[in-house]
């Protein structure tokens, strides 16, 4: 595969399906390196984009890679901020929007599959919520990790480290996404998957862009 900043990338069915694997949102990617995959597929019938077992990182880049799939400025979900010292002190809902991308890139027509699995935490979570908006984009797999509500680290006084989300955050329909964002389509790898090499995700996201397409896959 090629390498981008931090993606992974090649083709699939001889050249006929973009595949991009981002393994942490902690691995830094710039406009240009989007721009560059985006040139590399634009001949395919669409891309797959695979976070699983993504653990998180930098919320920009979880907001700057969902860009590329919106036209314009929509909101993706709420979120509250503490405002009192009581269980229920918070703030009322206040919308998070994901703004149509600056790179020079548009993945708004192209079908788009996210791969997902339970390992996908933090930014990836955020991920997620923001593209299920995108009317392009499908996510398969199983449902993600969750902790995507601004992280807090804080050290004990016997000097052990806690990490909480220190905000809840909401879907554009006021559905917690703390515990996990469900996929369009659930797929799961079973044992026989495994004993055979096959990676029963992947081939769902192959048939569903074939589908789209209108596209038998034995040709």
């Amino acid at each position: 595969p090629k390498i981008a900043g931090g993606f992974r990338y090649s083709y699939l069915n001889n050249n006929e399906i973009g595949y991009i694997q981002y393994s942490s949102f902690s691995n830094g990617f710039s406009s240009a390196n989007l721009h560059y995959i985006d040139y590399y597929f634009k001949d395919t019938k669409g891309i797959i984009i695979d976070v699983r077992n993504n653990g998180g990182g930098q919320l920009n880049y979880s907001e700057l890679l969902a860009s590329c799939f919106f036209k314009e400025k929509t909101i993706t979900g709420y979120m509250k901020h503490k405002t009192g010292k009581g269980h229920d002190d918070f703030s009322d809902p206040m919308p998070i929007y994901t703004d149509p991308s600056t790179a020079p890139i548009d993945w708004s027509d192209k079908t788009i599959v996210i791969l997902t699995n339970r390992k996908c935490y933090s930014a990836t979570n955020d991920f997620i919520v923001r593209v299920k908006h995108a009317p392009n984009v499908v996510v398969i797999g199983g449902i993600t990790g969750g902790g995507g509500g601004m992280p807090l680290s804080q050290e004990l006084p016997n000097g052990w480290m806690i990490r909480f989300s220190a905000v809840p955050m909401f879907d554009s329909d006021m559905n917690h996404t703390e515990f996990g964002v469900e996929p369009d389509i659930e797929v799961h790898i079973t044992e026989q998957n495994i004993e055979n090499g096959e990676d029963a995700i992947i081939d769902k996201a192959i048939e569903y862009i074939y589908a789209i397409h209108n596209t038998d896959t034995t040709n």
